[in-house]
Order: C-alpha cells, then structure tokens, then sequence
C-alpha cells in the first residue's frame, strides 16, 4: 500500500500531525507539547529508536513544521471544493443529506431537491450538537458526584471496620479464655466483609473511572469538531451525532455497600450462648446505623438512639434517612412473631413502629407508628390521630404477629392496650418489615434487652 505524504508528518508520540516539532538529538521529531509530558529528572529516550537524551531544550524543526502546515493548508482547501466539479461547496441537498455545489444543484439527480444554505445548515445541527454536548457535560458531572459518594463510602468503611472491631474485642473480653477461637471468627468474618466490599468499591470506582474516561474522550472530540471547518463538521457529522446520543446510563449508588455492622455486632453473645452454656442479655430488634440519620447517635451495642447536636460525618448511601430524624432496625423474618419493648423514659417527642417498602428509599417507605409530640400521645397511618392512654407510658412494647398481619402496642408494666393494627387497611401483609424509631430529643430511646430462655428459637 503506498505510503501518504501525511503519514511521515505524525507525531510518534500523539500519532496527531505535528503543530511544533522539535528534533531530537538522534534526528527524530517530536510534538513540543509530547515533550513537556516527559516530567522527571534523569535521561529520556526517542520514542522512535530509544537513543537516550539528557536536555529538553530542543531546537524548533522549521523545515518539518512548514511542510506539516502546507500539507493542511492543502487539506483544508481540498475539502471545500467539490470532487466532480471543482467548485466550491456551498449548498446542502436536503433529500440526499449531502453538500453540493451550484453545479450540482442543476444535475439531472438533484432536479426537484430541496436545498439549503451551508451556513444555515451548520448552524442548525451546531446547535443541536451543542445540547448533546450539554447533556454529556452534565453526565459527566453526575459520575464525578457519584465517584465522590463512592470514595467517601470507601473510607467510611475502614472506620466502621475500626468501630465494629473495637466492640467485638470488648465483648470478647467479657468471656472465658476458651472463647479466643470464636472471637477471631468472628474478627475474620469482619475482615473479609471490609474486603469484599472494599474490593467491591474499588472495582466501581475503576470502572466509573473508564466510564468518566470514555465519556470526557467523546467530549472532547465532540468539542474539536464543533470547532471544525464547516465542511469537515458536516462531513463528521453523522457520526458524531450518533456517538453524542448514545451516552451511557446515569452512575448509580451502591447499595448494601457499607459493611453489615448489625450482623457482625447484634446479638454476638447470645449467638455463642450455647457454646458458653451461660445466660446473656439479648436484643430482639438490632438498630441498623447505616440507615441512621446522621444526627442520631447509637450506644455501642446498637441498641439505644438519642440525637446529638452536631451531624455525625456519614456517606450519603442509598439506605440512610437524610430529611427525617429516623432509624430503621434490622428487617424483621417473615412467617413469625416478634416482640420487643422500648423504654422511653422522659423523652417527649418520639415514635416507634413499624416500616415496610424499597430500604434504598427510606424516605417514602410506609409505616404504622405511635408516638408523643405536643404533651399528645398520637397514631401516625398515614394520618396522625390523637389517643388518650389510661397509663403514662415509659415504656411501649411492639409485638408484630406477620402470619396474622397484625401489629399491636401496649404498655407492658401494666399490660394495657393502646393500639391495635389487626384489621388495619395500611397494614402490609405478610412481607418483610423494619422497626422504626423517631425522636428530636437528647433523651435515649432504649430497646430492653431479654433472657435468651424468651426468645430460645433464635438461630
């Protein structure tokens, strides 16, 4: 195949046609830009047959830089002649999408065409390109926003495997000696969880990296050609058109991405209860902090919420509350029953219930509550109705029947009823459902620990 006159005018380095041509010591030339990237001290070698040089000051190649100029000059005027006439392209044939000179225009093929300035045409689909590039623009300021996300959920949860070990140690500390084995089980279960998902959201973030790469080439070579000559844009057009609307799919969160704290630190010492044959407090419900409002701060053992004047430093990941002052516990097992107490002492704006819908949207999850605001007691379903206990309630115990559809709150000191759900329309049925707890005070909200003998069908 012959060998083009362009050809020998490309820069070995950014194959593109050299604009400032340097020669290197061995006779090679190079693009002046190519040469400034070679940061670093020390010896550099030609691109071309890696003879090594010291010095980066290079004299400037007039010779080759001349004749890549006439070569473009010549380029560009070949381009906006027309190929069988030799006349200059100036309409666009709107019924064959192709440029065209006056000549043309009066050919046989063209008789009844419709035809169009070039100018205008350019301007049109100039405009048109400039929305797509728009678009591209704001895409890829969505992946850097979701990048952002991703990295602050990657260092969130090196400091969650910090936390989640430093409470594993302290139980463990409390057990006989002979409990070392299941202790560093349960460390390693940690560990692999931080990697797998520490390597989960490293290969995210490569990925929206070649994304974000591939994504910032095609504006860049869509910025080059609305920068084109009018023929060399029309020319291109089509297919940068075609490649500035096929833009990828908008980054989205990750979810589940944070390490599962509630798995590793709820209930730990009643899971190896049979193994010490002794009788530990335990928890029925676990509070999930990865959906916490960043406000809301929980004792160590995730089983008591207060809020805390100033927001906590928490990644904005898709399972957390970020309007409202709430925290869900760890979802409920189908097809069984639970039941747990809450003390809430002197605490006068709190809620306690119930939440079932899509976790990765806490906010327009449902729910069937009750709670104190205003010196009211209130029931919130959907609506928010006021109540008038016999009892003052510092304590509300939640029991969830899931085969009955039914939710019930009563005050357990007493064993009176406040509030039953059983033939309620909102209720969800027998689906997957979450504890619920809501409070603006300082004043903790606790969940009262039980005997593991109530609750021995635990697995």
């Amino acid at each position: 195949m012959a060998e083009r006159l362009e050809d020998h005018l490309q820069c070995p380095t950014c194959l593109d046609v050299f604009e400032d041509p340097v020669m290197l010591p061995c006779s090679h030339n190079v693009c002046r830009p190519c040469l400034q990237q070679w940061k670093g001290a020390g010896e550099r070698s030609c691109p071309v047959c890696w003879t090594k040089f010291g010095s980066m000051e290079l004299p400037l190649n007039l010779t080759l830089k001349n004749l890549c100029e006439d070569v473009s000059r010549a380029s560009v005027k070949s381009e906006d002649i027309c190929s069988l006439h030799e006349e200059k392209l100036q309409l666009f044939c709107l019924d064959h999408q192709e440029l065209v000179c006056l000549v043309c225009r009066d050919e046989e093929i063209h008789i009844g065409h419709t035809f169009q300035p070039l100018d205008e045409v350019v301007k049109g689909h100039h405009e048109e390109l400039q929305r797509g590039l728009q678009k591209a623009n704001e895409r890829l300021q969505d992946y850097n926003d979701c990048r952002k996300n991703f990295n602050e959920q990657a260092e969130y949860i090196k400091a969650q495997r910090e936390k989640v070990e430093r409470k594993i140690k302290k139980d463990f500390e409390e057990l006989h000696r002979f409990l070392d084995v299941e202790e560093e089980a349960r460390l390693a279960a940690v560990r692999e969880e931080k990697k797998k998902k520490s390597q989960t959201m490293k290969e995210k973030m490569v990925a929206l990296d070649r994304q974000m790469v591939a994504l910032s080439n095609l504006i860049r070579s869509t910025e080059k050609q609305l920068a084109s000559g009018h023929v060399s844009f029309m020319k291109k057009l089509k297919t940068a058109m075609s490649r500035i609307q096929e833009l990828p799919e908008k980054p989205q969160l990750l979810p589940g991405g944070l390490l599962d704290e509630a798995k590793h630190v709820g209930n730990l010492k009643f899971k190896v209860w049979e193994r010490m044959k002794e009788t530990l407090a335990y928890s029925p419900v676990i509070l999930d902090p990865n959906t916490a409002y960043p406000s809301i701060s929980l004792s160590e053992d995730l089983s008591s919420l207060t809020l805390k004047d100033v927001q906590q430093e928490r990644p904005k990941n898709p399972e957390r509350f970020q309007k409202m002052l709430r925290i869900l516990g760890a979802g409920l097992d189908s097809g069984k029953k639970h039941v747990w107490d809450v003390a809430v002492g002197d605490n006068n704006d709190w809620a306690v219930g119930v939440a079932w819908g899509d976790p990765c949207l806490p906010e327009k999850m449902s729910n069937l509550s009750i709670g104190f605001c205003d010196g009211k007691y209130k029931t919130a379903s959907g609506q928010s109705v006021e109540m008038n206990p016999p009892v003052k309630v510092q304590t509300i115990r939640v029991a969830v029947d899931m085969n009955e559809s039914s939710l019930s709150f009563s005050e357990p000191l007493t064993n009176t009823e406040l509030w039953n759900t059983k033939e309620h329309s909102n209720w969800p049925g027998n689906t997957k459902i979450y504890p619920l707890f809501y409070t603006t005070r300082k004043s903790p909200l606790k969940i009262i620990p039980i005997p593991p003998v109530v609750t021995n069908a635990i697995s």
